[in-house]
């Protein structure tokens, strides 16, 4: 008997203990109200959290979600001490099956200052085109009105044609002889090359200083500007147009910046929590930034190689 009581208390334990862990942990479930919409619909998807009622919650939602525009949101808030809702406002505008990725929430707990993540369930919608009455002939809205040319308006238009020939033509002479009077080619600088470019707008931004007057936001917005602009420029993609994973796996492609993918993925995704998510990063982590941009610079900038005459003359010099 007292076998049986023991494995009787132990299962009593056993699942108080795995429902009270599966309460400690919040739960986030999103629904909409329907799942077949036309093309450019703006859709509501609801989203519940369901916790103890001491975290504070944040959404890591962009301005896009997989092939969905984010058109609004509203802030998380309580509906009761432990359930926070929010509202995404989201539209399509490709036909078809368009999934809705899982919505990421990052929260803290009192006394914990480690940021965890929380994610909704993904949503299946279907996206459907106008329906177009092919048996209907296309008519105007109105049939087009005749309006008559008075004699004004001819010569009106005549003689903007004329004075705009004569435009023309005094600045193509004008034109014509600066170039003959020119003696020397104009000189036009050669392009600065990418390194060089970022490497100034760092040095420009870091005299701005503008962590240390509170501004945060612009600060990590400009850094990131100048490094997907070098980005673009080193290796030629549109980093600024890009997603921090769609930049992430074009540098992949790139052998050369191999060495500096952890440095660009720390520096980007604390961006992208400073700029979505109102993260506050100690002081450290705002001298980092420029530190790990400045890095990065330097181990994938492009080694100018001197010309064969400039080496030969310096081989020649060390003779």
């Amino acid at each position: 008997m007292w076998k049986r009581a023991v494995l009787v208390l132990s299962t009593i334990v056993i699942v108080c203990l795995s429902r009270l862990l599966h309460a400690q942990t919040p739960a986030a479930r999103a629904w909409a109200d329907s799942t077949s919409f036309l093309i450019g619909d703006p859709i509501t998807v609801h989203v519940e959290i369901t916790h103890q009622g001491k975290e504070s919650f944040t959404s890591l939602v962009g301005d896009t979600l997989g092939v969905f525009h984010i058109l609004g949101r509203s802030n998380v808030s309580k509906s009761s001490s432990t359930v926070s809702r929010t509202t995404f406002t989201v539209a399509a505008y490709d036909s078809g099956t368009a999934i809705l990725p899982p919505l990421q929430f990052a929260f803290t707990i009192p006394h914990d200052s480690s940021t965890q993540l929380v994610a909704t369930n993904p949503l299946i919608f279907k996206i459907h085109l106008v329906e177009v009455d092919t048996l209907q002939d296309i008519k105007d809205l109105k049939p087009p009105l005749s309006i008559p040319i008075t004699l004004a308006e001819i010569s009106l238009i005549a003689g903007t044609v004329v004075g705009l020939m004569l435009l023309v033509y005094s600045i193509y002479q004008y034109r014509k002889r600066k170039k003959d009077q020119s003696v020397e080619e104009e000189y036009i600088p050669p392009p600065k090359l990418a390194h060089v470019q970022a490497l100034e707008e760092l040095a420009a931004l870091k005299e701005k200083r503008l962590w240390q007057q509170g501004l945060i936001k612009p600060f990590y917005s400009e850094v990131t500007e100048v490094m997907r602009r070098y980005f673009e420029h080193r290796f030629g993609f549109m980093s600024l147009e890009q997603t921090t994973d769609e930049t992430m796996d074009s540098l992949r492609r790139f052998s050369v910046a191999h060495p500096v993918l952890e440095q660009a993925d720390r520096m980007l995704r604390r961006a992208d929590l400073v700029k979505f998510a109102k993260y506050q990063p100690a002081i450290p982590e705002h001298e980092e930034m420029l530190s790990l941009a400045f890095e990065i610079i330097d181990r994938t900038k492009v080694v100018e190689q001197p010309d064969e005459k400039k080496q030969e003359l310096q081989e020649a010099a060390h003779v």
